[in-house]
């Protein structure tokens, strides 16, 4: 809820250089329309809109986009004041919009606009909501179709029938969890900038919605062809690696990193969360207890238990450090933790880890799994805004 509440912070996608300058008053009326942005860009929908002071578009098609620039055709009408409305979608798939006014002989009474004085991190409200419900799913649906597989392979080497049959399902799950996610982040995208969805696909985030959506199909095709086949398991883990790795392109820029470091860091720690909420998603349901100890005393956990509890301490170990490194990265100062919505959303991620890891210390496997699965929907939300820096 704090996230969600008006404040300035900086776009995905912010525009350093505007040709006219926001609300500079020009004798000559200019040919065209020219913003340049912090990195490179994708118009969404026309890119750039303008409207005269009688409300009238005097922008036609599509404004042509050239690295970080972006230049749309001006046709003049009259004098006084113009509005610019410019929505992009930027290298890291996320979308941003704005608006500003330039006058020409004299101001005016600039014309209606759009209402973007809700907006978080340059999109609606109702968007970045829809952009966090298919980030969750789609995180839940890596960890239910890979995490399980690596339980299956580095825990559970050979299990029985029905282990399987109980695993099976759930990679079928994460299939179809991974498939639901991908409309319903084209639907997070369209409502962030108030375009059809069709706009969007041939931008990064459309590529990237394409290659999420083909990973599951394989992923589904690849489970039936493994499981008629008993063996190939290994090989589908290589399959989840490569959507984490597309999510860490997809995802943000680490300043004063190489962009290929940014993206490893990021893979890993998207994929350390999916192996430990996805190991202990099989491990709940393939658990079994021995009767008794050697000496009769009682019940002890089965031998499995071991392995994955040395597993889960990995996953959370990986997920800590690149976290860390992560956050580093994004944020300016500590002061950014309360003054901005992503360091908000930040700590409230942190808190929801440590809670995790509490809850995982004394056993209460059921609860553990349940706090992962709200540190996933706040991670979604935190990827889907601007960092700091």
């Amino acid at each position: 809820m704090l996230a969600l509440v008006p404040a300035t912070a900086l776009a995905h996608a912010s525009i350093v250089f505007a040709d006219p300058s926001p609300g500079v008053l020009v004798a000559t009326p200019p040919t065209a329309v020219t913003l340049r942005f912090s990195e490179a860009v994708t118009p969404a929908g026309p890119g750039i809109t303008v409207l005269a002071p009688s409300g009238r578009i005097v922008t036609s098609g599509t404004a042509i986009a050239s690295g970080a620039s972006l230049r749309a055709r001006f046709r003049f009408s009259g004098q006084g004041t113009y509005l610019v409305l410019w929505e992009v979608i930027s290298a890291d798939t996320h979308p941003a919009r704005g608006q500003f006014t330039f006058s020409v002989g004299r101001e005016s009474r600039p014309p209606a606009g759009a209402d973007l004085g809700s907006d978080v991190g340059a999109v609606s409200p109702a968007g970045l909501l829809l952009q966090g419900l298919g980030g969750w799913l789609h995180l839940l649906g890596l960890a239910l179709g890979f995490g399980t597989i690596a339980y299956r392979v580095l825990v559970l080497p050979a299990p029985g029938a029905a282990q399987d049959r109980r695993l099976d399902r759930l990679t079928t799950a994460g299939v179809a969890l991974l498939a639901l996610a991908e409309p319903v982040a084209i639907a997070g995208q369209a409502v962030s900038l108030g375009v059809l969805a069709p706009d969007l696909l041939a931008s990064s985030f459309g590529r990237a919605v394409g290659l999420r959506l083909g990973g599951a199909l394989v992923l589904w095709a690849g489970a039936g062809a493994v499981r008629d086949a008993g063996r190939g398991r290994p090989a589908l883990l290589a399959l989840g690696a490569g959507l984490a790795l597309v999510d860490g392109v997809a995802g943000h820029r680490v300043t004063g990193l190489p962009d290929a470091a940014a993206f490893g860091l990021t893979a890993v720690h998207e994929s350390a969360m999916a192996v430990w909420l996805g190991g202990l998603a099989g491990w709940l349901v393939t658990r079994r207890w021995s009767p008794m100890d050697a000496d009769g005393s009682g019940d002890r956990p089965w031998p499995e238990a071991g392995r994955f509890g040395r597993l889960a301490a990995i996953a959370f170990g990986a997920l800590v450090l690149s976290g860390a490194a992560l956050a580093l990265g994004h944020l300016r100062a500590p002061a950014d933790l309360v003054a901005t919505p992503y360091g908000v959303v930040l700590a409230a991620k942190v808190a929801a880890v440590a809670a995790a890891a509490a809850i995982a210390g004394v056993g209460a496997r059921r609860l553990e799994a349940a706090a992962l699965a709200g540190v996933l929907a706040i991670a979604a939300l935190l990827v889907s805004l601007p960092p700091p820096r």
